[in-house]
């Protein structure tokens, strides 16, 4: 507290003195954006102590219907809470908007009013978007103290109930043939079920999917994910070939079953895999260096990396000389980045030949590297070429990282197409009154 009083007065005096170049106050939050103020309008900066502002909110009960949702609330604004802000959102929307600066910016977005009395049975109605059934939601409060300052969040977390459906809607399905790129499975509904759709993911990340895209697409729950990116609905027997997959990677294929009114029946589970390639035998890496190239003012460096037909896959990346002969980096440093796993990067595993094109810089002496591992995961030698780049007549625009990076490429949807942005505003046009 000292030393931010004593900045103030610091940059005041300065202000004094420098009247004619500096005339702005500007604070910068831990979260948002830098507010700037014109000194000559600001007449006190001072700091104070404020209690807890918060409006703790209660859900007394909830009716979901076709007519309309209803929540009955309780909400008790503390001593300190001369205003809040309300709305209703998934819960998956929720889990992200957790510091008041987020949450305020999507109350801003959603146009939510502000209310100042306190409720002990208030019905909360309006809703732009029907709650779905068998979803997690929650409700969520922002007070505001005196000085309107977004202060504390109040959370409450409910769950909607499922909706019954028709009779006992399901999808048989099997794996008819695999490659090592490629899947094939068949899936026929059984009478109860009058459509269907399917989605396919790596083993183990259909849930990291849903916590990533639910709350840009309003998500309540992943049904609603393999919907959207399901894409087709189909209505009798269909085989559908997945292609370009990794090879030896297990995948889950998600299949959402519907009866005649689409009510969402339970999701079902297939597992399938991709076989494995290479062989047995020691896997290896042949480097070629191609050509140096410009766009846009950055330069390109292209190498080849070509495995032999012992490879499982293989990982490449091309390092400056001047940081390769370095003790952070060296062979050791080298080995242990590429063995290691990096599932964020989707260029990370090669499955063949890879052209890849870094950023380089011109005049500037490089190393590329790449290993590979075989059918039974053992590495084999460590393949490295060292190159320099051609100079070039113009000057360089930027500077490339002394690891290289890739230059950008359009990367291929899992999901096979791109799915349909369909975000649910729960919060906007909702109705806060005693009842």
């Amino acid at each position: 507290m000292k030393k931010i009083i004593a900045t103030l007065a610091l940059c005041t005096s300065i202000a004094g003195l420098q009247a004619q170049t500096i005339n702005r106050m500007v604070i910068v939050p831990q979260a948002g954006y830098p507010q700037g103020y014109a000194i000559n309008n600001v007449d006190s900066v001072f700091f104070t102590t404020v209690g807890r502002a918060a409006a703790d909110v209660t859900l007394n009960k909830s009716s979901f219907s076709a007519t309309g949702d209803t929540l009955w609330l309780a909400i008790t604004p503390t001593a300190d809470c001369a205003k809040y802000r309300i709305t209703t959102v998934t819960k998956a929307r929720a889990d992200v908007l957790t510091s008041p600066a987020s949450l305020e910016s999507y109350l801003d977005n959603v146009n939510a009013p502000d209310y100042y009395q306190a409720f002990t049975n208030a019905q909360m109605t309006g809703f732009e978007t029907p709650f779905a059934a068998g979803a997690d939601y929650s409700i969520l409060t922002l007070g505001y103290d005196k000085y309107n300052t977004p202060s504390e969040i109040s959370r409450v977390d409910f769950t909607t109930p499922s909706t019954p459906y028709l009779g006992n809607p399901s999808v048989s399905w099997v794996a008819t043939d695999s490659t090592t790129t490629t899947i094939t499975m068949t899936f026929t509904p059984n009478s109860d079920c009058a459509s269907y759709t399917f989605c396919l993911f790596e083993e183990g990340t259909a849930e990291q999917q849903f916590e990533q895209w639910a709350p840009m697409f309003g998500f309540a729950n992943l049904s609603d994910m393999i919907k959207q990116f399901g894409y087709n609905v189909y209505t009798s027997t269909y085989t559908n070939t997945w292609t370009g997959l990794a090879p030896g990677k297990r995948y889950d294929i998600y299949i959402l079953p519907m009866d005649a009114n689409d009510v969402y029946a339970p999701l079902i589970l297939a597992k399938a895999s991709t076989k494995k390639q290479g062989g047995e035998g020691i896997a290896t890496v042949d480097i070629t260096i191609g050509d140096f190239k410009s766009s846009d003012g950055s330069y390109y460096q292209e190498v080849t990396y070509t495995p032999n037909d012992q490879a499982s896959l293989h990982r490449d990346m091309i390092i400056a000389a001047d940081a390769y002969n370095t003790a952070e980096w060296g062979e050791a440093g080298v080995l242990a980045y590429l063995k290691g796993d990096n599932p964020y990067d989707p260029y990370w595993n090669q499955y063949g030949v890879d052209n890849a094109t870094w950023n380089a810089d011109p005049s500037t002496n490089y190393i590329a590297f790449s290993i590979a591992k075989n059918i039974n995961d053992e590495w084999g030698p460590l393949a490295m070429k060292e190159f320099t780049t051609p100079a070039t007549p113009s000057a360089v625009a930027h500077k490339a990282p002394a690891l290289g990076n890739r230059k950008p490429t359009t990367e291929v949807n899992v999901f096979g197409k791109a799915p349909r942005f369909n975000a649910r505003k729960m919060g906007h046009g909702i109705i806060l009154e005693q009842k």
